[in-house]
């Protein structure tokens, strides 16, 4: 059994009953952001595609936008409208005409039919360029390097999708994915889509059991996969996993293997059932003279299903989002008004099939974009590694995990001075709450004359919630603006609209970015009790918000879920992160609430410090004094601890759902997504409380 530090520390936490009465007022994240915010950025970018497609909405329909605040108005308060004129701007290919924009079939902000009429299909949309320009800029941690133009992506679709038809899939069967950020899952994804199956899959990362477990919910009718890896100079051998992943499945008819080195190509397959490499697939779909049949695009609806994108499964069993080929209008918004991206862009793409990200980046290629994709984490091969590929290959957009950001500040991983980044224009930031210091570190550090943004996104949509703006000031580390066609509200606790209060994050008007359906949910029970039970006629994040009253800006506090109750107050965990981010000798901190069952409890504070130093009396008194300081009295934790790692997931968030759950049951709950899960054991054994 552990100690508790608090029995013997003459710490703040201790003498709380005595210094309660003179602490100072409630302060928390807000008030920090507030205090230390300052415009980043107040430009006027004149010829972006947002600018064109205002000018197109003004003619039309006898309006006047004198700020991007009122088209965003605008396009919430007609939304058909605007989906229609972002269809209309961008061409979508289809071959039957819709009757309407939308058509309401019920009272949820989900029961819209979008597009009625209208025939389409994703892989057509997606692929409209065959020509030369670079599509896919593929490189690797072995350092491999090859380019893909428009017009060959295009041909090994055709090859992929003709094969496919060979080993008979149809409509509506699933094509699962476990590889790495390799260009061959694009090919096969797209391949899929053209005949109208859905396609996504775990993170690279999952062990077997844990794929299995997906395949077992997803039921694959054919699995594409790679031999191994490498991940951050780590080899990782998907090879040896395959048997225990798809032995037991009997809905998988096919397991196709990408031999990543000339050398697998020599092992035995065998022993992964109805197993074949790569090249015996494709060959399979060629005809007797060797031609490869004409890609045909089948037409369905818009609301037809294409992805399946998993949650992480972080407290039950992962839910599969159902999102349609619609999806491709949220990314043209994105990345074409949003991001202004064209013919002329670079993104960095680094991240797999598993995460979001990637079926929101395959959306660059229908703006003509190219991708820069790389199989790996480039961020700690070398001080400098990072930013000279983006330098390298010209990168125009890049989005980095909060998480990154922090380490990068930390460890002092910046460009090398001969490292310009000329053709650098804009870094987004997400994934977990943006602090003051992300953004002056790469304002700072990395480049001067950026757009900094913050991006607001979920598993649960194809697209984003928030957007950016080229011509709208930016201010650090608040969301710039909500995306268009998005009414982003905050809710208090009996559903009034609040601004200048934290409350939880609602979307209060239809798109097409939310999922068409959770997986195998026959009543619709997961998605009502999930996102639309809280509160009538809206869609619940389960996150805590914040909306500036100057700026119109929105921070993230951090998950509704996650909150901490402590002396009668609320917060959330980066509410501490916050305050104790500067202290220079801790590396990392998770911060947890322990109840007692009855509505109250305490935080527990877990530290990591810096290698040389040691979470002694002094260390744990400077950050509770910190935390007072920044804070207020309420928010200083019972229990600080000290550890020597911190659980993240695959997607570079902190995992505190599972540490809460450990410190509250002492039992370590069994966990597919952990990045470290060895780490676990330490928050086993906390003392349970007793009384307050």
């Amino acid at each position: 059994m552990r100690k508790e530090t608090t029995q013997n520390q003459p710490y703040i936490a201790k003498w709380f009953n005595v210094i309660q009465p003179f602490s100072k007022g409630k302060k928390g994240l807000v008030d920090i952001i507030s205090a230390g915010t300052r415009e980043i950025w107040n430009r006027n970018v004149p010829g972006t595609q947002m600018e064109k497609i205002q000018k197109v909405i003004q003619d039309k329909y006898g309006v006047k936008f004198e700020t991007y605040w009122h088209f965003h108005d605008w396009s919430i308060k007609n939304y058909p409208q605007f989906w229609e004129e972002l269809w209309n701007f961008y061409g979508v290919i289809s071959s039957k005409p819709y009757t309407q924009p939308s058509r309401k079939k019920g009272d949820r902000i989900i029961d819209v039919e979008w597009f009625p009429g209208a025939e389409l299909n994703y892989a057509e949309n997606i692929l409209r360029y065959r020509d030369d320009g670079v599509a896919l800029i593929c490189v690797d941690e072995d350092g491999n390097e090859e380019n893909v133009t428009f017009a060959q992506m295009f041909e090994e679709v055709k090859l992929y999708a003709a094969a496919f038809k060979k080993i008979g899939l149809q409509k509506g069967d699933r094509v699962a994915c476990y590889m790495s950020n390799r260009r061959e899952a694009i090919y096969a994804m797209l391949a899929a889509a053209s005949i109208g199956a859905m396609f996504g899959g775990p993170l690279p990362f999952y062990g077997a059991k844990a794929v299995a477990a997906i395949m077992d919910i997803m039921k694959p009718k054919f699995l594409i996969s790679v031999d191994r890896f490498q991940f951050n100079k780590d080899e990782i051998d998907i090879l040896e996993r395959l048997p225990e992943i798809a032995n037991g499945q009997d809905c998988i008819e096919k397991v196709i293997i990408i031999p990543t080195r000339e050398s697998s190509k020599l092992k035995d397959i065998s022993t992964v059932n109805k197993s074949c490499f790569l090249e015996e697939f494709l060959e399979g779909g060629r005809a007797a003279d060797g031609s490869v049949p004409d890609l045909v695009f089948e037409q369905f609806p818009f609301d037809h299903p294409v992805f399946i994108n998993f949650t992480s499964g972080t407290t039950g069993l992962p839910k599969g989002l159902v999102h349609s080929a619609g999806t491709l209008l949220p990314l043209l918004r994105d990345f074409g008004l949003h991001c202004n991206l064209d013919r002329n862009s670079v993104t960095l793409a680094m991240q797999p099939v598993g995460w979001n990200l990637w079926n929101l980046y395959v959306g660059n290629l229908m703006l003509g974009s190219s991708l820069l994709l790389y199989d790996g984490l480039p961020c700690f091969l070398s001080k400098t590694a990072f930013w000279d590929i983006m330098d390298r290959y010209k990168v125009t957009f890049a989005f980095i995990v909060t998480s990154i950001i922090d380490t990068f500040e930390k460890e002092d991983i910046v460009p090398a001075p001969d490292c310009k980044l000329e053709h650098l224009k804009m870094i987004a930031v997400g994934a977990s709450p943006v602090k003051l210091q992300n953004v002056d570190f790469i304002l700072q550090r990395v480049k001067s004359n950026l757009f900094v943004g913050c991006l607001y996104g979920a598993t649960e949509v194809i697209g984003v919630f928030s957007g950016f703006d080229y011509t709208t000031p930016v201010y650090s580390s608040e969301i710039q603006c909500p995306a268009l066609g998005v009414d982003i509200r905050i809710f208090d606790d009996e559903g009034n609209h609040v601004v200048g209060k934290s409350g939880e994050l609602v979307i209060a008007t239809p798109t097409p970015s939310l999922p068409v359906c959770v997986w195998n949910d026959k009543d619709g029970s997961k998605m009502q009790d999930t996102y639309l039970s809280k509160f009538p006629g809206v869609w619940a994040q389960s996150d805590e918000a914040w909306i500036d009253p100057r700026t119109k800006g929105m921070i993230i506090i951090g998950r509704s879920d996650n909150t901490i109750k402590q002396h009668g107050e609320r917060f959330v965990s980066e509410e501490i992160y916050w305050a104790i981010h500067d202290i220079e000798e801790i590396a990392d901190s998770i911060c947890v609430a322990q109840s007692n069952g009855s509505g109250d409890g305490r935080a527990v504070l877990f530290i990591k410090m810096k290698n040389g130093y040691v979470l002694d009396s002094k260390m744990i008194l400077k950050v509770e004094e910190k935390i007072l300081r920044e804070l207020t009295i309420f928010y200083v934790p019972k229990v600080i601890l000290p550890v020597k790692d911190i659980p993240y997931n695959l997607n570079g968030k902190r995992m505190e759902s599972v540490v809460k759950k450990i410190v509250n049951t002492n039992q370590i709950p069994e966990v597919n997504n952990v990045r470290n899960p060895e780490c676990l054991h330490q928050y086993y054994n906390i003392p349970q409380l007793q009384d307050f």
